[in-house]
């Protein structure tokens, strides 16, 4: 293994190119075929097909763990994600883009899936506890850098190149580009910065019969926790009006204001919500971490809960209003986010907290992967409501399906003083 200084050669690029196609695949996804003219009907049930990769991610896991070592995961992971994006831009000229753009998107979060396996586990590996520790608020840091680049300056590209090109299809062209020349340095910087920790080897005993019993003991400790229902009622519920209203954010801003949105162009878009917007979200975030460290899960459920869902009377009232201002539309977008990332911490830290148990860590992989379908299934009929409601009907629609996530809060907070009073 390398010096422990040698971690910042490869560290910062390990987990910039795990945020990367995470964030074109969940996100950018939406803002694409919104601005390659697709409806909202069938944009989000597309995109939201795409959340399969991560919904599936607790089932070949422990494959990961069993064939190879995560390093050559790591390196393989990343001559796909070349190829996806060498695919995308191609894709933008066929005829038939709209199902090799979604075939490609499909196959980068397959890949992007595994990585985020491999990557995590290496790791583990190459860092001794006190460098993972250190290292622990970097990696994050590199990773939300990724998210702000795939969010919001990838959109910001391909709407410069394509008010200077006056084509679309080469503004989307030029942006994935960006992920070629991106990966084209990666590869050979990963090949030879990537130290060889002598624990990365596959698993010798292990075998296909054994991985799949891992894979049903791990599944049978987490269905037979107690309170169970509650634990899955708020892992669907908890995000079901967000699941929906995520969707059809993007567009709105994109769409023209005689279809009720507000005519925003692309670059404008990506500095709203891809870039100010995902720095808040993402101070949000922390600053709710801190938040729950110091008062306690139990207390923080309700403020959080509340600064989750009521902000999302931002878009009621710029869909009713249809305010000019960026400015305007910039700041409350900007609260809005900011409010969902301290109320998503809630969510979080409730997952750590029931995935406690012999199997933590697969019990942890399976909360995300059912988080992932709770995302999945609501964002299938969100863009068709809206289609059917107009963007003003369906923000105040989101607004009441609040109560779904105000109702599992409850019960998580009476499961978590149950807990706590009989201990």
């Amino acid at each position: 293994m390398q010096k422990p200084k040698s971690a910042w050669a490869w560290l910062p690029g390990l987990y910039f190119i795990e945020g990367l196609p995470n964030a074109i695949v969940g996100t950018l996804s939406v803002a694409y075929y919104s601005s390659r003219g697709m409806s909202n009907a069938d944009m989000a049930m597309l995109t939201s097909f795409l959340y399969l990769p991560w919904v599936l991610k607790g089932f070949w896991g422990p494959l990961v763990d069993s064939i190879s070592t995560k390093r050559n995961w790591v390196l393989f992971c990343l001559g796909i994600f070349l190829s996806c994006f060498v695919g995308l831009v191609a894709a933008q000229f066929f005829s038939f883009w709209i199902a090799a753009t979604a075939a490609i998107f499909w196959i980068l979060g397959f890949a992007s899936a595994t990585y985020d396996i491999a990557a995590d586990g290496y790791y583990m590996l190459a860092l001794d506890d006190r460098r993972q520790s250190f290292f622990v608020g970097i990696r994050n840091a590199f990773y939300r850098l990724a998210v702000l680049f795939g969010q919001g300056a990838m959109l910001v590209i391909a709407g410069k190149a394509k008010t200077f090109f006056e084509d679309e299809r080469i503004g989307w062209a030029v942006s994935f580009g960006a992920c070629v020349a991106i990966l084209l340095l990666c590869i050979p910087l990963f090949q030879w910065t990537l130290p060889k920790p002598r624990s990365d080897t596959p698993r010798k005993d292990s075998n296909v019969r054994e991985v799949w019993a891992n894979i049903k003991n791990a599944f049978r400790e987490f269905l037979c926790k107690k309170d169970i229902v509650t634990i899955l009622l708020f892992i669907f519920f908890y995000r079901f009006a967000e699941a929906q209203l995520v969707k059809i954010t993007q567009p709105f801003l994109l769409d023209s204001r005689a279809n009720g949105g507000l005519g925003l162009t692309l670059e404008k878009v990506g500095t709203i919500y891809g870039t100010i917007g995902a720095a808040a979200l993402l101070l949000g975030g922390i600053l709710g971490g801190i938040f729950i460290s110091r008062r306690g899960l139990i207390k923080s459920l309700l403020p959080m809960v509340l600064a989750l869902n009521l902000t999302n009377l931002v878009y009621v009232y710029l869909a009713a209003a249809q305010p000019g201002s960026a400015a305007v539309i910039g700041s409350l977008v900007v609260l809005e986010q900011f409010c969902y990332g301290f109320g998503f911490a809630a969510f979080m830290v409730y997952l750590i907290q029931v995935s406690k148990g012999e199997n933590k860590t697969s019990s942890y992989a399976i909360c995300t992967s059912l988080m992932a379908l709770g995302i999945m299934i609501p964002g299938f009929f969100g863009g068709k409501l809206q289609e059917l409601f107009g963007y003003l009907d369906f923000f105040i629609y989101v607004c009441f399906a609040t109560t779904a996530s105000f109702l599992v809060t409850w019960l998580a907070y009476k499961q978590l003083k149950r807990q706590q009073n009989s201990q």
